[in-house]
């Protein structure tokens, strides 16, 4: 039986223009932010994150918002499971370490600068009011080079400080590489996007036992419109984590619970392949008025439909799926501190927490940080697997947003195909391209990429294409949605400084008057009332300076207008920055980048 598509409807179009996750103000941690959902996994917590990692399609709760702090629940710290979750609640000892360490040096680690204080204060507010334990973020872009920012811990009981080289559990960032390699597989020409899943998969009478396979696509897997649901919604895989963390499963056992081969019930379809509805924007904003528009596709996340594109993946090469995702994705670009984590015999580096349990509890289910990071993943198989660390994301991204390494032009015609995600409520305004690929629209800009969440883990990989910005997220926990807080926040500041520097950065022979040289900048996104522009000849000390900071060496001057006259000597190369000043706004300083020329 598939869901009422009208039934659907009637939830999502009266929100689409006001029921949308309330966005911080630029550089801010809002005093309250988006509280988990309930036990659906499938509900709004964020659609910049992956949503659906965990649960059963029991009622999702609406996305909320509740004071920063603890990460306490309404009463004010563990409650009872609701009944139909398991009980109790028991947090087990925390893992011994099991290989899963990274050496000093990591790799495709780059010569970076720390954020500056602006955007440190961010990662720095959500440690310390207790909402994440540790945060590690990457940002690089032309105008900034690369910059990384940690706070908090990524072992709470060894006190190890978070890093971008740690491993962690990406989550469903494994989407991509996944994504990549079938995207590979039909660039060699050994597979079509429009074949059948059951070519492939048809001699699997699981397989063959799910409806409609017959007429679901291998291209509707990639892009989630194949209206198979979310095989996390069976108790039995869905609450695995929580009351049998060590549980192994097979492919074969995961796709069991869509399946009538084993007799059973199974879990019904969202929708049926290619279903439609009447395109919501035509039915909230012009009623009836003809002549109506085209209707959009169903579109649904599902974790299924990965789990599905694995076993494809192993049909077609041959070769296991953790294999065969080295093969085209972690060797070919050297990712060498990524792997593809079959079982629970290794852990991460990073360590995993939660106080609202290894399943989407709609309440706090643990008094303090339970450690979860001993876990077996594959309940999440080609799903969520993956283990990796920040520097090897970056480098994940870049070569794929910025280099043919993996995709050729032609390809990436293909997986730059979008379907709207309107439909799910939660996910406004945002696309999902063919083959684990998000394409958010935010006030700050468009980016592509993918989120990710796993017991204990949150995660972002997002290029946003506009600005040619990279952003790296890592959070040790995924209890609320603190990585998408923490993206609204973060961003706006990297992408409304100053800009278009004169001299030219890095200029050399520029003309002096006297001792002194005259600068220019263009104001950025955000207007300052005033501009702080700091200046010297150690780039480390200006970058780092701050009004309330400012280093021997380097002299601050005010300035009203986007001009000022700094102090140059010849020869000597000169670095400066702009501070948009705010006073008494949300957000009173937006930082600038660090510029140089060299006067003669």
């Amino acid at each position: 039986m598939t869901r009422n598509p009208w039934l659907i409807l009637g939830l999502i179009v009266p929100c689409l223009a006001a029921c949308e996750t309330p966005v911080p103000e630029a550089g801010r941690i809002p005093s309250a932010a988006p509280a988990r959902d309930g036990a659906g996994g499938v509900g709004p917590r964020h659609y910049l994150s992956d949503m659906a990692h965990a649960g059963t399609q029991q009622a999702a709760a609406p996305a909320a918002r509740d004071q920063i702090g603890s990460g306490a629940g309404p009463a004010g710290g563990a409650q009872p499971p609701p009944p139909g979750y398991p009980s109790p609640a028991v947090c087990p000892p925390p893992p011994k370490p099991v290989g899963g360490g990274v050496g000093a040096a990591p790799s495709n680690a780059l010569p970076a600068m720390p954020f500056p204080a602006a955007w440190q204060k961010v990662l720095t507010d959500l440690t310390t009011s207790g909402a994440v334990p540790g945060a590690v973020v990457i940002i690089k872009s032309p105008a900034w080079g690369v910059r990384v920012g940690t706070a908090g811990y990524a072992d709470l009981a060894t006190k190890a400080p978070m890093a971008p080289g740690l491993q962690f559990r990406v989550g469903s960032i494994s989407k991509i590489f996944l994504a990549q390699t079938i995207l590979q597989l039909e660039q060699e020409g050994r597979l079509r996007l429009t074949d059948p899943v059951i070519k492939y998969l048809g001699g699997d009478p699981v397989i063959a036992g799910i409806p409609h396979i017959n007429d679901i696509t291998v291209a509707q897997l990639l892009q989630m419109d194949s209206g198979i649901t979310n095989y996390l919604g069976a108790p039995k895989i869905g609450y695995s984590p929580q009351v049998a963390p060590q549980k192994a499963f097979t492919p074969d056992q995961l796709m069991s619970v869509l399946s009538t081969a084993n007799g059973e019930t199974p879990l019904p379809p969202d929708f049926a392949p290619r279903a439609t509805y009447p395109n919501p924007y035509w039915v909230t904003l012009f009623q009836s008025a003809p002549p109506a528009p085209a209707p959009y596709p169903f579109w649904y996340y599902s974790n299924s439909n990965y789990i599905l594109l694995g076993m494809i993946a192993e049909q077609v090469s041959g070769l296991p799926a953790d294999q065969v995702i080295s093969r085209y994705v972690i060797d070919r670009l050297g990712l060498g501190d990524t792997y593809f984590a079959r079982d629970d015999s290794r852990t991460p580096a990073m360590h995993g927490y939660t106080k609202w349990g290894s399943i989407p509890y709609p309440v706090q289910v643990y008094d303090d940080w339970c450690d979860v990071t001993a876990l077996n993943p594959s309940y999440a198989w080609t799903a969520g697997a993956i283990v990796s660390t920040p520097w090897d994301l970056l480098k994940l991204s870049e070569a794929m947003f910025k280099t043919d390494a993996l995709l050729n032009q032609g390809t990436k015609v293909k997986w730059y195909n979008f379907a709207s995600a309107d439909i799910h409520i939660g996910w406004q305004v945002m696309g999902y391209g063919m083959g684990g690929l998000m394409q958010p629209t935010r006030w700050y800009g468009m980016a592509r990429g993918h989120g990710g969440a796993f017991p204990g883990y949150k995660s972002l990989l997002y290029y946003f294409f506009d600005e040619d910005t990279s952003f790296i997220l890592a959070t040790n926990t995924w209890d609320k949605d603190w990585e998408a807080v923490a993206l609204d926040a973060l961003m706006p500041l990297v992408s409304s400084a100053v800009t278009t520097p004169e001299p030219p950065n890095g200029a050399w022979g520029v003309v002096r008057q006297g001792s002194s040289a005259v600068v220019r900048w263009q104001a950025g996104r955000l207007y300052g009332s005033l501009y702080q522009v700091y200046a010297g000849t150690d780039a480390t000390a200006v970058d780092a300076a701050t009004m309330d900071n400012v280093p021997p060496g380097v002299v601050l001057t005010t300035a009203m207008t986007p001009v000022a006259v700094v102090s140059a000597d010849a020869g000597r190369t000169l670095y400066w920055k702009v501070d948009t000043y705010r006073p008494g706004d949300p957000v009173p300083v937006i930082p600038g980048p660090l510029w140089s020329f060299t006067p003669q």
